[in-house]
């Protein structure tokens, strides 16, 4: 009964449940990606997990590529070391189809051939908390979230001026500094923060195979968020995040990984902008806002330069009707635009991608309805391109909380698609005659809390089946729709707090991919992982955790031979301590690979081995 009454005042006022929260009336996590408005996450019908600002300082995560690593049904590959591509995988579905965002911005690359996100790229610097969407989510967010969603939310300041600033310094001749601040009143909130790293790297190629040259990095950040209340049924925010690296990487010789003394350099602008208001005693809440993403990066080579530029620009009309205690209706109209142009010139020979243009327009509606217990959320949404057509997609996800005996039910169904990369089209291997990839997708799970908050286990099953997938046709030595494929399997997660100072999480995750067209794994899909934290606070100031990822084998190509070959299983260590110095100043650091595991994530590709990390926080 009491979640039902805090979910009636969110639909009423949505500073209600911040506000019980904060005064510990309430323990309930609120969460705004499953339904584009914020809902507890007990009536949420979608797979989501969020991970806080809390568990990013227990993990101690330099980016977002560590911080995803343990997330059921999540596999994140990483091309060679902390700089090198990263790839987010949820559920099997091709990383290209899974959209990540920043305060709900999209962060996929349009000159990218497969238009993915390069999750490496994106700092944890000024990061409130991570929600990770699984399942098709086309409904409400397009193209790109055929497979689920990550989006990274950033602090929003309040109260007196507070901050941090972060040393750390370890192995490979890695440094970190990072410096954050925020604050506010009653009309007007900011947040900033500047982060750098720097480091020699390991070698990008597997160092096993004779490669010992270091492939090393530097990266600078910077961000801020602001927010402008003139009276309380108005409200205005802007974000700003910028990202300039450095980095080293190898490349391919008749088909094998070497060491070629390659680099690139990137730049990366976000500017965002939005105003919010709430009309008619808080009954209509529409929303307006634009963002603008430019993604550059200079590639070099001893025989070779390249350039990738896109731009991204985005215009958004959401509105939010509360009809009633039980009922939200959400209507939104989308329009994009993007471009893209790239160039590669090899001793003479110049290969140019001209800069085109893509544009799209979207209309989406989306239902909330509270009956008793159960909260069914159905949508519909239509995109219409300008180079393929128009593309429809629906979605229903119920919850059916029991708050008596601590049981929760939740489900989904939906159908998304994946339009054509701008690269797919118009490229010289493109074909303008591409139709977009379409998937259907479906869970089921139920959750069970034992003892209150003491234990909480949970299981879900998930499906997807995938059509018209595009991929490389070398029968016509160009880019079709020619491919099919599926993925099933369990996700399974335990939450536990055996004694008060002590918290542990573990999941498993069991995954059965196979492409229809060939009849084999989906490359780089490990059908089994598992991994466990646990972390205790030994006295008020001392507090240590350890961490265990399991990934098991996985098929991959290996370029050489163009054969399918299997990548043995790993298994990875972590330790996790903090000391709290003085009450503003805290000691911390990490032991990574802690057995010093030899293992590839990529064929050909080098990951570091075990490595030490440690650093002092002031905060004020």
């Amino acid at each position: 009964m009491k979640k039902r009454m805090v979910l009636v005042g969110l639909f009423l006022v949505c500073g209600t449940v911040r506000a019980a929260v904060t005064n510990g009336v309430v323990q309930e996590t609120v969460v705004v990606s499953a339904t584009r408005v914020e809902m507890p996450i007990a009536s949420v019908g979608s797979s989501i997990t969020v991970i806080d600002k809390a568990q990013l300082a227990e993990r101690q995560s330099p980016s977002v590529v560590q911080a995803l690593s343990q997330v059921p049904g999540v596999d994140v590959v990483q091309n060679g070391g902390a700089a090198g591509q990263a790839s987010v995988f949820i559920r099997g579905v091709k990383s290209e189809q899974t959209l990540v965002m920043v305060d709900g911005v999209p962060m996929n690359n349009p000159v990218d051939a497969g238009r993915g996100a390069d999750v490496a790229q994106i700092p944890v610097e000024n990061i409130e908390r991570i929600e990770l969407l699984r399942g098709a989510q086309s409904t409400l967010y397009g193209a790109d979230a055929m497979g689920g969603v990550v989006n990274i939310i950033t602090k929003k300041g309040q109260g007196p001026l507070q901050g941090e600033i972060t040393a750390e310094a370890g192995s490979f001749n890695t440094f970190n500094e990072k410096a954050e601040f925020r604050g506010g009143a009653s009309n007007y909130n900011y947040s900033a923060g500047v982060s750098r790293q720097d480091s020699a790297g390991i070698s990008s190629a597997d160092a096993r195979n004779g490669n010992t040259e270091k492939d090393g990095y530097g990266r600078t950040e910077a961000s801020a968020r602001l927010g402008w209340t003139p009276v309380e049924e108005f409200e205005a925010n802007g974000l700003v995040r910028w990202n300039q690296a450095h980095y080293g990487y190898d490349g391919f010789v008749d088909g094998v990984l070497k060491d070629t003394d390659d680099s690139a350099d990137s730049d990366n602008l976000l500017l965002y902008g939005e105003g919010k208001a709430k009309l008619l005693d808080g009954l209509w809440r529409p929303r307006i806002g634009g963002s603008w993403v430019s993604q550059n990066r200079d590639d070099t080579s001893s025989s070779s330069q390249s350039s990738f530029d896109s731009l991204l620009q985005k215009l958004e009309w959401q509105n939010d009707f509360y009809l009633g205690k039980a009922n939200i209706v959400t209507a939104g109209f989308e329009y994009q635009q993007e471009s893209a142009e790239s160039t590669y010139d090899a001793m003479g020979y110049m290969d140019r991608f001209d800069r085109v243009t893509a544009r799209h327009k979207s209309v989406y509606a989306q239902d909330i309805v509270i009956t008793g217990p159960l909260t069914t959320t159905v949508g519909g949404r239509s995109d219409s391109y300008d180079t393929f057509g128009t593309e429809n997609t629906w979605r229903v996800a119920p919850s059916y909380d029991v708050t008596e005996t601590g049981t929760r039910f939740k489900g989904s169904y939906g159908t998304g698609f994946k339009a054509p990369s701008l690269f797919q089209l118009y490229s010289i291997y493109g074909s303008k005659d591409l139709q977009p990839e379409k998937s259907q997708g479906w869970d089921a799970g139920v959750e069970q809390e034992v003892m209150g908050d003491a234990l909480t286990v949970g299981a879900t099953y998930f499906g997807n089946e995938f059509e018209d997938m595009i991929d490389y046709d070398f029968v016509t030595s160009r880019y079709g729709n020619v491919s099919r494929a599926e993925s099933r399997g369990v996700e399974t997660f335990v939450t536990a707090k055996p004694v008060k100072d002590l918290s542990v999480r573990a999941s498993y995750t069991y995954t059965d991919t196979q492409d229809k067209t060939t009849d084999s794994q989906l490359l780089r899909r490990p059908r089994n992982k598992m991994s466990l934290d646990a972390f205790y606070s030994f006295t008020a100031r001392v507090r240590g955790g350890v961490g265990f990822v399991y990934v098991g084998e996985r098929q991959d190509e290996d370029f050489s031979t163009y054969t399918t070959t299997t990548l043995p299983s790993y298994t990875l260590v972590n330790l996790y301590a903090s000391y709290d110095l003085y009450k503003n100043v805290t000691l911390f650091g990490r032991l990574e690979n802690l057995f010093d595991e030899q293992y590839e994530q990529v064929i050909g590709y080098g990951t570091p081995g075990r490595a030490g990390y440690a650093g002092v926080k002031m905060t004020f």
